[in-house]
């Protein structure tokens, strides 16, 4: 079995302060939250769910070490064959002399990224939190309990928001995680294809309009419902006008008060043409 699992923190003090989901796990769970206790509770659920055949993908900060003796002695008490993610609070020369105890059972070390197919599903393997294009997935840890709203980012340290719905600090395996990649890949795809779609319809809605419009910062989504209401009208030899006729909305420009525009940021052509400043050339100053 293969397996993924990062972020076990082992002998850092303050982790219990910093992740509050770990120390409400420990609660639940009858025990009370300390490190010694945390230290034996990850190490005991590791070995329950992972055999000596098995390999680890594990996505780095095992623990908080000042020796290197102690950072090879936990790993010589975890189970399997281990592919070790540097992450920010493991040390290289630490993972040196892990190298060099065969006991521990790493058998590949990678400082940055590695592409990984689980079950079919191309994936991104690293510690960080990397964004990365459609189509491939972004697996990683480092972010604890934070959450960054993209689809194509999958968060597993063991305090994430998914892992918490699982045993906690159980590794997860990749028949366990195919269901939620594909799930995500399938979202993804779906968002692409609304994009590449607003494309073509972004010429719609400026010959509807006449012009070229710039929306400020407008959603996929936003963009494509506008695109749909232009390319309804279009096909229907319909306009706006229609439109507010239809719904007796009143057609008229909107004046803006002295108080109004008082709000409203000059844009630069604006700037430049009311005060006749000329903005940045951007040349080079010494």
């Amino acid at each position: 079995m293969q397996y993924i699992m990062s972020d076990t923190h082992f002998n850092h003090e303050k982790i219990l302060y910093f992740d509050k989901s770990r120390e409400e796990s420990l609660h639940e769970l009858g025990i009370e939250p300390t490190i010694k206790n945390m230290d034996t509770y990850l190490e005991t659920t590791w070995n329950n769910v992972v055999k000596a055949e098995d390999t680890v993908y594990f996505l780095g900060d095992l623990g908080m070490f000042r020796k290197k003796q102690d950072f090879v002695a936990q790993l010589i008490r975890l189970n399997g064959h281990i592919v070790f993610f540097k992450g920010n609070h493991d040390h290289s020369d630490q993972i040196k002399a892990a190298l060099k105890t065969p006991e521990t059972g790493i058998i590949e070390v990678v400082e940055t990224a590695k592409a990984v197919k689980i079950n079919g599903v191309q994936v991104w393997l690293s510690h960080y939190a990397i964004d990365l294009p459609y189509p491939i997935l972004s697996v990683h840890g480092h972010i604890h309990e934070a959450e960054y709203q993209s689809d194509g980012m999958i968060n597993l340290s063991l305090d994430s928001d998914y892992m918490q719905t699982r045993k906690f600090g159980a590794p997860i395996s990749f028949d366990e995680l195919t269901p939620l990649l594909v799930a995500r890949q399938k979202k993804i795809a779906q968002l692409y294809q609304i994009e590449s779609e607003n494309k073509r319809y972004d010429r719609l809605i400026e010959r509807a309009f006449d012009e070229t419009i710039t929306i400020n910062k407008p959603t996929a989504t936003q963009r494509h419902e506008l695109a749909l209401l232009v390319d309804y009208l279009n096909r229907n030899d319909l306009t706006y006008a229609d439109v507010l006729k239809t719904f007796n909305i009143p057609n008229e420009d909107k004046v803006l008060s002295d108080q109004a525009k008082e709000k409203v940021a000059l844009t630069g052509f604006e700037f430049e043409k009311t005060t006749g400043l000329e903005g940045n050339t951007g040349e080079k100053h010494d």
